[in-house]
């Protein structure tokens, strides 16, 4: 097993009690829904609350875990969470690196999508697709926002070869300590090389160093910042100061956003103690300020 697989395993499974201990009595779950070829690397779970009238606006989450590991599960916490404020809820599965390489989690987050959009699906559950967030944070924020990128860009999705999404339109985008540009994450150094490993899982590459030279395939295309249009939703990112995985992305996000035209608002995580993704732990001091501030959004796109 590569040592970028051995340190997420472990975050996984040191942090999943942490994360996910609370309890959500008035939100309902039904797991593991297949909307793919994979089996559970293509499954989505949903959560909705029990007392509903009407329709509900949709959250799609996509879980982190360093490109190279994760599952739904992890993210159970955070999807009672936003299904517990009147939000459907889809925490979705993709294939992981190595096994699968770039983009295929971004088209198997592209068909989650579509997924939810079929006639069989909106006819089955209570949902509002007119009111549509995709989310999620470190590697799942990035894929969520790729998606999106895709979804609004079709330049970047033929260049790809990616899914064409044929769903509803993305209001919103909510990113959690997630890069925006894969080039700069996995250029930075890191100990053990992890960043390297990484690099070399995700694009089955065999860098020895941070130096990606010239042969790389994909500088462009992992750049979410190089393909915005006046098309891409509002977005919010969550970001850390102290971030040594993801940090500094939002440096070169905010003057893009701005560029584009595209509404953009940004919190950043800076009391003692917060780090990357420290929001999914709910009894830190920062993660109460950093969940209303998202809950104030998301109540912004469920009034339009």
């Amino acid at each position: 097993m590569s040592i970028s697989k051995v340190i997420f395993a472990i975050s996984d499974y040191t942090n999943h009690p942490r994360r996910n201990y609370k309890r959500y009595p008035q939100v309902v779950r039904e797991k593991d829904i297949v909307f793919g070829a994979y089996g559970n690397d293509t499954a989505l779970d949903i959560y909705y609350p029990k007392d509903y009238e009407g329709k509900l606006p949709v959250l799609v989450n996509v879980h982190g875990g360093g490109y190279v590991r994760g599952d739904k599960r992890f993210r159970s916490g955070i999807a009672n969470f936003f299904a517990s404020h009147g939000w459907f809820v889809v925490n979705t599965n993709y294939r992981l690196a190595p096994k699968a390489t770039f983009p295929a989690a971004t088209e198997d987050t592209l068909n989650a999508l579509n997924y939810i959009n079929n006639e069989d699906f909106v006819n089955k559950y209570p949902i509002d697709l007119s009111r549509l967030v995709v989310s999620g944070d470190s590697a799942g924020g990035y894929y969520a926002a790729h998606s999106v990128a895709s979804a609004t860009n079709s330049e970047l999705q033929e260049k790809l070869n990616l899914p064409k999404y044929e769903g509803a339109k993305v209001t919103a985008l909510l990113t959690f300590c997630a890069p925006y540009d894969l080039m700069k994450c996995f250029t930075k150094k890191t100990p053990l090389n992890v960043t390297v490993d990484i690099t070399n899982s995700v694009f089955g590459t065999s860098y020895k160093t941070n130096e990606i030279d010239d042969t790389f395939m994909y500088t462009d295309e992992v750049n979410v910042l190089a393909y915005l249009t006046k098309d891409f939703p509002k977005t919010l990112s969550i970001a850390a100061v102290n971030d040594g995985i993801c940090g500094g992305q939002l440096d070169g996000a905010i003057s893009a956003f701005e560029k584009a035209g595209i509404s953009h608002d940004f919190y950043l995580m800076e009391e003692k103690g917060d780090g990357h993704c420290t929001h999914l732990l709910p009894f830190k001091k920062g993660t109460k300020p950093v969940m209303e501030k998202v809950i104030e959004f998301l109540e912004s796109v469920k009034n339009g």
